[in-house]
């Protein structure tokens, strides 16, 4: 027996897209979740840290850590992110371009959106990266 998938429109637009959202050097910054491959906790092995890839300014650790595994067609690499990490839908339509002059100087180290989110103690900006155009 064949199995009957719901029809799917060409043209409709997505309305939300996954996330892993996660915190590092004091910012709130999210992943495509179909680029992630899985979630470790940190070991002994020298794993760079996001805030180190992106040149970020120096501010403690965070308590708690985890490693977030990038799959690419090609190569898999870890990067080590602070708690909490989350997986959430976020909709489409909260999702806003980086400004033009913003994106032409930071397009190599991954930045690709940004979006204001809701949390309990308020609204915060979270940044939207592309894993696959993280510096090495």
């Amino acid at each position: 027996m064949r199995r009957i998938e719901p029809e799917r429109r060409a043209s409709a637009p997505l309305e939300s897209i996954a996330l892993v959202r996660f915190e590092s050097a004091g910012l709130c910054l999210a992943l495509e979740a179909t680029k992630i491959g899985a979630m470790r906790d940190p070991s002994e092995a020298a794993t760079p840290s996001l805030a180190e890839l992106l040149e970020l300014p120096e501010v403690p650790a965070p308590p708690r850590q985890r490693l977030l595994e990038i799959v690419h067609p090609d190569w898999r690499r870890y990067i080590r992110v602070g708690e909490p990490v989350i997986h959430f839908e976020l909709q489409t339509r909260a999702i806003q371009p980086c400004p033009s002059l913003l994106a032409a100087r930071q397009r190599a180290n991954g930045l690709r959106a940004l979006a204001w989110i809701e949390e309990p103690t308020g609204d915060r900006l979270l940044i939207i990266l592309d894993a696959w155009r993280l510096p090495l």
